[in-house]
């Protein structure tokens, strides 16, 4: 079966990383840009997210029609970041109908979490992320030995860096964000930063980070923490188990999940600051997590391909 894989975006993104691995996974040809390569394809699989196709939903959609129309044959879409939980109620319903349009273009719509799935009608086939194996990992950095809180990928309001921040208080922790802002949020990070220094806690923003100087993070922070407000699927969770570390993750529906999924492979807590003080009196409690094996993820995809010939 040819497939060809469009993953647009910049190869740092969570979303691209994934689409990038699973592309790997199923032996798709990869287009890392809406150019469709020339030759003849028997599926074209699509991964979107709102932010890698436009400035906001609405041109994101449009842009997504406009490149869809151009295509021929079957088109598999799996949807990333799926709304349906954000407490910004009016931009969720925005969300929520320029997915909608997205999904409408598509032969068959794959979910990435039981969670998000459940928040699409009809509800699509779920193929869970893969941890994907990450590059050997760099030199160490220069604030390795510090004793750190570390919270990865991009930053975006709901991804919980404000909550580790207040979490960090009394500890004496550094809390090291491992990424740069995500698109259209540049001004977080100064309130970020205000905000940890209102609480006399100290924030380090590394900013984008190659794939082995990730790894050599993720390995060199003391804690790692995943304190979302809202989740339907996380890669940047992903990553850290990748990286061979747990975790600390308050629960929600799909840490649970994944937590059911791969037992063992995070920390959950229900009381984040008390979670992060139980890690950080023993570290070593959040190494050891294993990356599990992904035959099943291509096994689910190719299933999918079958029935949109």
């Amino acid at each position: 079966m040819r497939v060809l894989a469009v993953v647009p975006g910049p190869a740092d993104h969570g979303v691209v990383v994934h689409g990038t691995a699973v592309a790997e996974l199923v032996g798709a040809r990869l287009a890392r840009t809406l150019e469709r390569p020339t030759g003849t394809w028997d599926v074209t699989h699509v991964h979107f997210t709102d932010s890698l196709f436009g400035a906001g939903i609405a041109s994101s959609a449009d842009a997504f029609e406009r490149w869809a129309r151009r295509g021929t044959g079957p088109l598999v879409v799996t949807l990333h970041d799926v709304p349906g939980a954000d407490p910004d109620s009016e931009r969720d319903a925005r969300r929520t109908e320029g997915y909608r349009r997205v999904a409408a273009r598509a032969d068959a719509v794959v979910g990435c979490s039981g969670v998000e799935a459940d928040r699409l009608q009809p509800r699509p086939t779920v193929v869970p992320l893969p941890a994907v194996p990450l590059a050997a990992p760099g030199g160490a950095p220069d604030w390795a030995g510090r004793t750190t809180l570390g919270v990865l990928g991009f930053l975006y309001p709901g991804k919980g860096h404000d909550r580790v921040i207040d979490a960090a208080v009394g500890t004496g922790a550094t809390v090291v964000a491992l990424g740069s802002a995500s698109p259209g949020h540049a001004p977080l990070v100064a309130r970020l930063q205000q905000r940890a220094r209102d609480r006399g806690v100290e924030l380090l923003v590394t900013g984008p980070l190659a794939e082995a100087d990730l790894h050599a993070a993720a390995r060199a922070v003391t804690v790692p923490v995943a304190a979302y407000s809202t989740t339907g699927a996380s890669a940047s969770l992903l990553t850290w188990v990748a990286a061979g570390r747990r975790p600390v993750t308050t629960g929600g529906p799909y840490a649970r999940g994944l937590d059911r999924r791969w037992p063992g492979s995070l920390l959950l807590t229900e009381d984040l600051a008390a979670g992060v003080r139980s890690a950080l009196a023993d570290p070593s409690s959040t190494r050891g997590a294993s990356a599990p094996a992904t035959s099943d993820v291509a096994d689910l995809l190719r299933g999918v391909y079958a029935s949109v010939l």
